[in-house]
């Protein structure tokens, strides 16, 4: 019989930092190229990230072929905004995806995230400055929800507040990112869990074994990021 030890433990498993929220070249207002997120990602010792573009899974394959050369573990994920046809209601990101979301209405958006084992995470739900999330009363099934209780790029710590405290009554799961848009962001804010690998850090988000460490970054990076619209990529 093999008796397993407390230092054994310890060997075994370590602990690992993941940003859950990164965008690239793939999202318009972006200018991060895959190959970058995954360098900067390695030289600031983030082991995992989740490529969520907007409304698109194209750098999916970009970054399957990039990851290889990189000691970081990718999660394909989506950002996805909630339209009601006047305005944005919020946004959810889709995270551990399989396929691309493809509905426009919050309880089949959450359907298919559910439907894939994926997480669907409220992204920053109470950001004034890119609007608040307004689709609360639209969910049905809270049995795959998380709350993305800090963000990089909200900038008056009471929003981020706010966030954690809605996840903590409600006893939701948490995730956190920097919402990186450009090198100078990534690994602001990430999650720090045990384990190894994404399936790991999946199940420690589900049982609430994350820690939120690092604070988000200065403001003018999210003035540089709107080079992306005219193409400019680093």
């Amino acid at each position: 019989m093999q008796f397993v030890t407390l230092q054994t433990l310890s060997i075994s498993m370590e602990i690992m930092k993941a940003d859950l929220h990164i965008h690239s070249i793939y999202s318009h207002d972006a200018i991060s190229k895959p190959e970058t997120i995954l360098e900067i990602a390695t030289v600031r010792g983030v082991n995992i990230i989740a490529v969520t573009d907007h409304c698109a899974a194209a750098a999916w394959q970009h970054f399957d072929g990039a990851a290889k050369r990189y000691p970081v573990q990718v999660i394909k994920g989506q950002e996805i905004k909630i339209n009601n046809g006047k305005y944005i209601d919020g946004e959810i990101l889709g995270l551990f995806l399989k396929r691309p979301i493809i509905s426009t209405k919050v309880p089949d958006i959450l359907a298919e995230i559910k439907s894939q084992g994926g997480i669907a995470s409220i992204a920053h739900p109470f950001c004034d400055r890119r609007g608040e999330f307004r689709a609360f009363d639209q969910i049905d099934d809270w049995s795959a929800i998380a709350i993305e209780a800090k963000n990089g790029r909200i900038y008056k710590q009471r929003n981020n507040e706010m966030a954690a405290g809605l996840a903590a009554r409600l006893e939701l799961p948490i995730t956190a990112g920097s919402d990186a848009h450009t090198p100078f962001e990534i690994g602001s804010v990430c999650l720090e869990f045990d384990g190894k690998s994404v399936r790991d850090l999946k199940a420690a988000i589900l049982h609430g074994d994350v820690q939120i460490v690092g604070e988000p970054a200065n403001a003018l990076f999210a003035l540089i990021s709107s080079f992306g619209r005219l193409g400019i990529a680093v």
